[in-house]
């Protein structure tokens, strides 16, 4: 990984992200989490040699981030169930339910 966010927790765009991908290619990093802003550079600019057996993940909020580095572990499914109750509890909509307000 490799990037900036926000304080309100958007991925921001980076530079030298060429010479970054070369790098994890050397070493053999096999999936990259990127901002999605900086796709297109991506695409255009890391040869297809070295983007060939490398996942490319490109994300816009941190939460996307974290989402992604703890997938499949216990701290993903303690950390979903952490949000479901602060959703619930705040009366906001919890993904996949329909948003439940009284009028």
């Amino acid at each position: 990984m490799t990037g900036e966010i926000s304080l309100v927790g958007q991925v921001l765009p980076v530079g030298g992200l060429k010479e970054k991908i070369l790098a994890a290619h050397r070493a053999g990093i096999k999936t990259i989490i990127a901002p999605a802003a900086n796709r297109a550079d991506i695409e255009e600019n890391v040869p297809e040699s070295v983007k060939t057996g490398i996942r490319f993940v490109y994300v816009e909020t941190v939460y996307e981030v974290l989402k992604e580095v703890f997938k499949g572990s216990e701290v993903e499914r303690t950390w979903e169930e952490t949000m479901k109750e602060g959703d619930k509890a705040e009366g906001g909509k919890v993904e996949g339910e329909e948003s439940k307000k009284s009028e």
